[in-house]
């Protein structure tokens, strides 16, 4: 089982890696700010997992980034409330 802020900081690894597009990290930034915010756990998961799924689904994201994404979709999941 993986805590939000496990999945916060596997975010934060991808936007730091120099490959990562500019569009990409802004992105990852929304989510973690999702994630971050005060408020219902389901909720914030649920928004993430949804902006993940659509930015997973991005044809220009190389492939390796693309399966990272969706680890952390998968991840989500399994967080403990």
């Amino acid at each position: 089982m993986a805590s939000v802020t496990e999945l916060i900081d596997l975010l934060n690894e991808i936007s730091d890696d120099s490959s990562t597009t500019k569009n990409l990290k802004t992105k990852i930034h929304h989510i973690v700010a999702i994630l971050s915010a005060e408020g219902d756990l389901s909720l914030k998961l649920s928004k993430a997992s949804h902006e993940l799924d659509e930015l997973a689904s991005n044809a220009d994201i190389d492939s390796y980034t693309r399966t990272q994404l969706l680890h952390i979709v998968g991840a989500l999941e399994t967080v403990e409330e």
